[in-house]
């Protein structure tokens, strides 16, 4: 039921597929990607936990999902093994050149945790930029 309710509100997150190498890969601004599987409990679980983290970013890190039953190269590519699996992705030094596939694996579906490991990537980030 909370699946079928979330589902129709509206998200930050975007879905995608084919469209993640052009729009995450290539893009400047930095991403974090939920790869999942819609039959995964701990998927499902963690889709609220997801949209919050979405809405504590907003403005500063895009958010997309990637249903890898449906995009199985997709994943691949990203050497996904689990689900759900977080990836986040700086962004592209020179917008249209594409980074790494595999990102940076996010090790925790715990709301506060990923908050730290995002904070903490972008800063590192943000002052290699600098100098």
């Amino acid at each position: 039921m909370q699946r079928w309710v979330t589902e129709f509100l509206p998200s930050l997150v975007e879905q995608y597929g084919q469209e993640f190498y052009d729009e995450v890969l290539a893009s400047a601004s930095p991403w974090i990607v939920d790869f999942y599987a819609p039959w995964c409990g701990h998927c499902i679980q963690f889709a609220p936990v997801y949209e919050k983290l979405a809405k504590y970013f907003e403005g500063r890190v895009r958010f997309a999902k990637v249903d890898c039953d449906r995009y199985p190269g997709v994943c691949q590519n990203a050497q996904i093994r689990a689900y759900p699996s977080i990836r986040f992705y700086i962004g592209s030094e020179q917008n249209g050149e594409r980074q790494n596939p595999i990102g940076m694996h996010v090790q925790s579906q715990n709301y506060d945790a990923i908050i730290q490991i995002i904070e903490s990537a972008l800063s590192h980030y943000r002052s290699r930029d600098e100098l």
